[in-house]
């Protein structure tokens, strides 16, 4: 693979076709120029050849007009106003994004150009993905990582998406802390769902020498679900296999 014009701190990335788009997750009020790159497949440069790189896209105008009241109000409110907290791929043609300090944005793929959606959020946490089969997007809300759905083509400016269906995950044990969650597509419906956790027991625990011992364990849980119709307009969720991996007591950053 070749090498990027520039690494990107925490980035977020969504495949379209055969190009994969990589953006940093707190690009900040002015964006640096780089923070937004696409790996594409395209005739080079005074070449009749075609090859894969790395090329610089036009990041996201936050604030660009200057009569913005409502979203300067809210990046005073907000401690990471320029964070992308959830996006998406929408109509396979348009990259969302959503900050809590700068609202809802829109990256059309074909001209390159921006547009703002409205001063709303995606109803999700990180990424969402999209079920054809349910024309709904499929994600994890933004208080406390549940598993929900969202239809965001009826939305509008004045008009935000919101949450369709949601899971509610009564079978975690009580010791376990849910510190992340993501989404991994398995194509034709199928999704990963990886969940992280860390559990703390309430008494510690000594070594021979009187010293306590640290119990906390950071580990995943993996597991394959589907969505189906149960009735008209209704969808419940089907649970499949499950693996967990122990990461010990190593930090683990969900990606």
């Amino acid at each position: 693979m070749p090498k990027m014009r520039k690494p990107i701190i925490d980035p977020i990335s969504v495949v379209e076709g055969d190009s994969l788009y990589v953006m940093s997750g707190n690009p900040g009020r002015l964006p640096d120029r780089d923070c937004f790159q696409a790996l594409l497949h395209t005739r080079l440069p005074a070449s009749y050849a075609k090859d894969w790189s790395w090329y610089s896209l036009q990041p996201p105008p936050f604030f660009v007009d200057d009569d913005d009241v409502v979203d300067r109000s809210s990046c005073r409110d907000a401690p990471m106003p320029f964070e992308i907290s959830a996006y998406a791929v929408v109509d396979d043609s348009q990259i969302w994004i959503s900050t809590s300090g700068a609202g809802t944005y829109s990256y059309d793929i074909a001209s390159g150009a921006w547009s703002k959606l409205g001063n709303w959020a995606l109803p999700f946490r990180g990424r969402a993905e999209y079920i054809p089969e349910h024309n709904l997007w499929f994600g994890f809300t933004p208080d406390d990582l549940q598993i929900c759905t969202s239809d965001l083509t009826a939305s509008c400016e004045l008009r935000p998406p919101v949450l369709q269906d949601v899971w509610t995950d009564v079978n975690r044990p009580e010791d376990w802390t849910l510190t992340d969650a993501s989404i991994v597509p398995l194509g034709s419906g199928p999704v990963c769902v990886a969940r992280f956790f860390l559990t703390c027991p309430e008494e510690s625990i000594e070594d021979v020498y009187g010293y306590a011992l640290e119990k906390t364990e950071n580990f995943a849980v993996l597991e394959g679900v589907k969505l189906l119709k149960a009735g008209w307009a209704q969808l419940r969720m089907v649970k499949h296999k499950s693996e967990r991996y122990v990461f010990g007591r190593d930090l683990v950053i969900p990606p």
